[in-house]
Protein backbone atom coordinates (compact mmCIF):
# COMPACT_ATOMS: atom_id res chain seq x y z
CA UNK A 1 0.00 0.00 0.00
CA UNK A 2 3.04 2.24 -0.13
CA UNK A 3 2.94 3.36 3.49
CA UNK A 4 5.09 2.32 6.44
CA UNK A 5 6.06 3.29 9.98
CA UNK A 6 9.53 3.96 11.34
CA UNK A 7 9.97 3.86 15.10
CA UNK A 8 12.99 5.19 16.98
CA UNK A 9 13.75 3.59 20.34
CA UNK A 10 16.10 5.01 22.98
CA UNK A 11 16.35 4.65 26.74
CA UNK A 12 14.57 7.95 27.29
CA UNK A 13 11.97 8.20 24.52
CA UNK A 14 10.37 6.57 21.50
CA UNK A 15 9.04 8.22 18.33
CA UNK A 16 6.86 7.17 15.41
CA UNK A 17 7.27 8.46 11.85
CA UNK A 18 5.22 7.68 8.76
CA UNK A 19 6.47 7.36 5.19
CA UNK A 20 4.27 7.29 2.11
CA UNK A 21 5.08 6.78 -1.54
CA UNK A 22 2.18 9.10 -2.29
CA UNK A 23 4.20 11.96 -0.81
CA UNK A 24 7.52 10.92 -2.32
CA UNK A 25 8.43 8.79 0.73
CA UNK A 26 8.66 11.98 2.76
CA UNK A 27 8.69 11.27 6.49
CA UNK A 28 6.19 12.88 8.81
CA UNK A 29 6.21 12.89 12.59
CA UNK A 30 3.26 11.18 14.20
CA UNK A 31 3.98 10.97 17.91
CA UNK A 32 6.64 10.80 20.62
CA UNK A 33 6.52 9.27 24.08
CA UNK A 34 8.91 9.56 27.01
CA UNK A 35 10.05 6.35 28.71
CA UNK A 36 9.37 6.23 32.43
CA UNK A 37 12.75 5.81 34.09
CA UNK A 38 13.32 2.59 36.01
CA UNK A 39 16.11 1.95 38.50
CA UNK A 40 15.01 -1.60 39.30
CA UNK A 41 17.15 -3.36 36.69
CA UNK A 42 17.50 -4.14 33.01
CA UNK A 43 14.37 -6.28 32.70
CA UNK A 44 12.20 -3.51 34.17
CA UNK A 45 13.91 -0.94 31.93
CA UNK A 46 13.02 -2.99 28.85
CA UNK A 47 9.47 -3.40 30.17
CA UNK A 48 9.30 0.41 30.48
CA UNK A 49 10.40 0.71 26.86
CA UNK A 50 7.68 -1.73 25.87
CA UNK A 51 5.10 0.31 27.78
CA UNK A 52 6.24 3.49 26.03
CA UNK A 53 5.97 1.81 22.62
CA UNK A 54 2.50 0.55 23.47
CA UNK A 55 1.46 4.01 24.68
CA UNK A 56 2.73 5.88 21.62
CA UNK A 57 0.92 3.45 19.31
CA UNK A 58 -2.31 4.09 21.21
CA UNK A 59 -2.20 7.86 20.76
CA UNK A 60 -4.55 9.49 18.29
CA UNK A 61 -1.73 10.01 15.79
CA UNK A 62 0.07 6.72 16.42
CA UNK A 63 -2.95 4.40 16.32
CA UNK A 64 -4.84 2.93 13.37
CA UNK A 65 -1.98 1.37 11.43
CA UNK A 66 -2.85 -2.33 11.67
CA UNK A 67 -1.27 -4.29 8.84
CA UNK A 68 1.41 -1.69 8.16
CA UNK A 69 5.10 -2.62 7.84
CA UNK A 70 7.30 -1.14 10.55
CA UNK A 71 11.04 -0.64 10.92
CA UNK A 72 12.64 -0.07 14.31
CA UNK A 73 15.84 1.95 14.67
CA UNK A 74 17.50 1.37 18.05
CA UNK A 75 19.83 3.73 19.85
CA UNK A 76 23.29 2.18 19.88
CA UNK A 77 23.36 2.71 23.65
CA UNK A 78 20.88 -0.18 23.94
CA UNK A 79 23.08 -2.53 21.93
CA UNK A 80 26.55 -3.99 21.61
CA UNK A 81 28.54 -3.47 18.41
CA UNK A 82 31.88 -5.13 17.77
CA UNK A 83 34.13 -6.71 15.18
CA UNK A 84 35.85 -10.07 15.09
CA UNK A 85 39.10 -11.10 13.44
CA UNK A 86 38.42 -14.01 11.11
CA UNK A 87 39.68 -17.27 12.62
CA UNK A 88 42.28 -19.02 10.49
CA UNK A 89 40.52 -21.34 8.08
CA UNK A 90 37.05 -20.08 8.98
CA UNK A 91 34.73 -20.39 6.02
CA UNK A 92 31.27 -21.15 7.40
CA UNK A 93 28.77 -18.87 9.13
CA UNK A 94 28.83 -21.07 12.22
CA UNK A 95 32.61 -20.56 12.52
CA UNK A 96 32.13 -16.81 12.56
CA UNK A 97 29.17 -17.07 14.95
CA UNK A 98 31.28 -19.06 17.42
CA UNK A 99 34.13 -16.55 17.14
CA UNK A 100 31.67 -13.68 17.66
CA UNK A 101 30.27 -15.28 20.82
CA UNK A 102 33.77 -15.79 22.24
CA UNK A 103 34.74 -12.20 21.42
CA UNK A 104 31.52 -10.90 22.98
CA UNK A 105 32.27 -12.70 26.23
CA UNK A 106 35.87 -11.43 26.23
CA UNK A 107 34.81 -7.82 25.59
CA UNK A 108 31.83 -7.57 27.91
CA UNK A 109 32.50 -10.23 30.53
CA UNK A 110 29.13 -11.89 30.24
CA UNK A 111 27.52 -14.81 28.48
CA UNK A 112 25.93 -14.02 25.11
CA UNK A 113 22.95 -16.24 26.00
CA UNK A 114 20.76 -13.25 26.92
CA UNK A 115 21.58 -11.46 23.68
CA UNK A 116 20.40 -11.91 20.11
CA UNK A 117 23.50 -11.68 17.89
CA UNK A 118 23.31 -10.75 14.23
CA UNK A 119 26.07 -10.29 11.71
CA UNK A 120 26.88 -8.26 8.67
CA UNK A 121 30.26 -9.10 7.20
CA UNK A 122 32.36 -8.79 4.12
CA UNK A 123 35.50 -10.82 3.57
CA UNK A 124 38.07 -9.89 6.15
CA UNK A 125 35.84 -7.54 8.15
CA UNK A 126 33.02 -9.30 10.01
CA UNK A 127 30.86 -6.88 12.01
CA UNK A 128 28.42 -7.96 14.71
CA UNK A 129 25.60 -6.40 16.66
CA UNK A 130 23.70 -7.77 19.64
CA UNK A 131 20.46 -6.69 21.27
CA UNK A 132 19.05 -7.94 24.57
CA UNK A 133 16.57 -10.75 24.03
CA UNK A 134 14.32 -9.10 26.63
CA UNK A 135 14.17 -5.94 24.50
CA UNK A 136 13.52 -7.95 21.33
CA UNK A 137 10.65 -9.71 23.12
CA UNK A 138 9.09 -6.35 24.06
CA UNK A 139 9.33 -5.05 20.49
CA UNK A 140 7.82 -8.24 19.07
CA UNK A 141 5.04 -8.19 21.69
CA UNK A 142 4.07 -4.59 20.94
CA UNK A 143 4.17 -5.12 17.16
CA UNK A 144 1.92 -8.17 17.48
CA UNK A 145 -0.51 -6.33 19.76
CA UNK A 146 -0.89 -3.53 17.22
CA UNK A 147 -0.87 -5.89 14.21
CA UNK A 148 2.26 -4.35 12.71
CA UNK A 149 4.60 -6.36 10.47
CA UNK A 150 8.25 -5.97 11.48
CA UNK A 151 10.46 -5.62 8.41
CA UNK A 152 13.65 -4.47 10.14
CA UNK A 153 15.21 -3.90 13.56
CA UNK A 154 18.51 -2.10 13.09
CA UNK A 155 21.10 -0.28 15.20
CA UNK A 156 21.24 3.47 14.64
CA UNK A 157 24.81 3.25 13.39
CA UNK A 158 24.01 0.43 10.95
CA UNK A 159 21.05 2.34 9.49
CA UNK A 160 23.16 5.45 8.95
CA UNK A 161 26.22 3.54 7.69
CA UNK A 162 24.16 1.63 5.13
CA UNK A 163 22.71 4.92 3.93
CA UNK A 164 25.99 6.82 3.56
CA UNK A 165 28.89 4.39 3.05
CA UNK A 166 28.62 4.62 -0.73
CA UNK A 167 29.13 8.40 -0.55
CA UNK A 168 32.47 8.30 1.29
CA UNK A 169 35.49 9.78 -0.46
CA UNK A 170 38.78 7.90 -0.54
CA UNK A 171 40.70 8.32 2.71
CA UNK A 172 37.68 9.67 4.57
CA UNK A 173 36.16 8.35 7.77
CA UNK A 174 32.45 8.44 8.50
CA UNK A 175 30.91 10.08 11.55
CA UNK A 176 27.39 9.91 12.96
CA UNK A 177 26.48 12.69 15.38
CA UNK A 178 23.54 12.02 17.70
CA UNK A 179 22.56 13.26 21.13
CA UNK A 180 26.05 14.43 22.10
CA UNK A 181 27.90 11.35 20.85
CA UNK A 182 30.05 11.12 17.72
CA UNK A 183 30.16 7.53 16.46
CA UNK A 184 33.18 7.24 14.19
CA UNK A 185 33.63 4.59 11.52
CA UNK A 186 37.32 4.11 10.81
CA UNK A 187 37.65 3.14 7.16
CA UNK A 188 40.67 1.77 5.33
CA UNK A 189 40.64 1.06 1.59
CA UNK A 190 36.86 1.19 1.61
CA UNK A 191 36.55 -1.39 4.42
CA UNK A 192 35.04 -0.65 7.83
CA UNK A 193 37.82 -1.37 10.32
CA UNK A 194 36.40 -0.14 13.63
CA UNK A 195 33.50 1.72 15.21
CA UNK A 196 34.15 4.09 18.11
CA UNK A 197 31.49 6.01 20.10
CA UNK A 198 33.05 9.27 21.34
CA UNK A 199 31.22 11.61 23.75
CA UNK A 200 31.61 15.17 22.45
CA UNK A 201 32.40 17.81 25.10
CA UNK A 202 30.17 20.87 25.11
CA UNK A 203 31.63 23.50 22.80
CA UNK A 204 34.12 21.09 21.19
CA UNK A 205 36.02 22.83 18.39
CA UNK A 206 38.07 21.60 15.43
CA UNK A 207 41.07 21.16 17.73
CA UNK A 208 39.25 18.53 19.78
CA UNK A 209 38.12 16.76 16.62
CA UNK A 210 41.63 16.76 15.14
CA UNK A 211 43.28 15.43 18.27
CA UNK A 212 40.61 12.82 18.95
CA UNK A 213 40.58 11.29 15.47
CA UNK A 214 44.36 11.28 15.21
CA UNK A 215 44.55 9.49 18.55
CA UNK A 216 42.00 6.92 17.40
CA UNK A 217 43.98 6.34 14.21
CA UNK A 218 47.14 5.71 16.25
CA UNK A 219 45.33 3.32 18.58
CA UNK A 220 43.95 1.41 15.60
CA UNK A 221 47.27 1.47 13.71
CA UNK A 222 45.58 3.14 10.75
CA UNK A 223 46.44 6.19 8.69
CA UNK A 224 44.74 9.34 9.94
CA UNK A 225 41.66 10.24 7.90
CA UNK A 226 41.92 12.86 5.19
CA UNK A 227 38.38 14.02 5.91
CA UNK A 228 35.44 13.34 8.21
CA UNK A 229 32.15 12.89 6.36
CA UNK A 230 29.39 13.51 8.85
CA UNK A 231 25.67 12.94 9.18
CA UNK A 232 23.49 14.15 12.01
CA UNK A 233 23.45 17.56 13.75
CA UNK A 234 27.09 18.65 13.87
CA UNK A 235 28.36 21.43 16.15
CA UNK A 236 28.15 24.73 14.29
CA UNK A 237 31.91 25.27 14.42
CA UNK A 238 32.54 21.98 12.60
CA UNK A 239 30.30 22.87 9.68
CA UNK A 240 32.23 26.05 8.91
CA UNK A 241 35.43 25.98 6.83
CA UNK A 242 38.48 26.15 9.11
CA UNK A 243 41.24 28.66 8.47
CA UNK A 244 43.73 26.76 10.63
CA UNK A 245 46.35 24.78 8.72
CA UNK A 246 46.15 21.08 9.40
CA UNK A 247 42.54 21.09 10.58
CA UNK A 248 40.65 18.02 9.45
CA UNK A 249 38.10 18.94 6.76
CA UNK A 250 34.51 18.10 7.69
CA UNK A 251 31.95 17.42 4.95
CA UNK A 252 28.27 17.34 5.89
CA UNK A 253 26.39 14.54 4.15
CA UNK A 254 23.02 16.18 4.78
CA UNK A 255 21.88 19.76 5.37
CA UNK A 256 22.81 20.99 8.84
CA UNK A 257 19.26 22.17 9.52
CA UNK A 258 17.58 18.91 8.44
CA UNK A 259 15.49 17.69 11.37
CA UNK A 260 17.11 20.22 13.70
CA UNK A 261 13.75 20.99 15.31
CA UNK A 262 12.93 17.31 15.80
CA UNK A 263 13.52 15.57 19.15
CA UNK A 264 16.37 13.08 19.32
CA UNK A 265 13.99 10.11 19.26
CA UNK A 266 12.44 11.29 15.96
CA UNK A 267 15.87 11.88 14.41
CA UNK A 268 16.74 8.35 15.50
CA UNK A 269 13.71 6.96 13.67
CA UNK A 270 14.67 8.94 10.57
CA UNK A 271 18.20 7.46 10.37
CA UNK A 272 18.87 5.60 7.15
CA UNK A 273 16.00 7.22 5.30
CA UNK A 274 16.67 8.99 2.03
CA UNK A 275 14.18 11.77 2.85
Amino acid sequence: MGQALRIGVSRSAVAVLRSSRWSGDRLSRLAEQDVLASSAGAEDAYAALGQALDAVLRTTAGAGHAGWPVSFVLDDDLLRLWQVALPSGASKPQDLAAAAAMRFQALYGESPAAWSINAGWAAGAPFFGAMPRALLAQIERVAAAHKLHIVAIVPHFAAAWNRWQGSLAGGAWYGLMHDGVLTVAAVEAGVLRAVRPLPVPHGAEHYWLNQTLRREALLLDLAAPSKLMLSGPAPLSWSKPSSTAGDLPVALLEPAALGADWPASARLARAGSTT
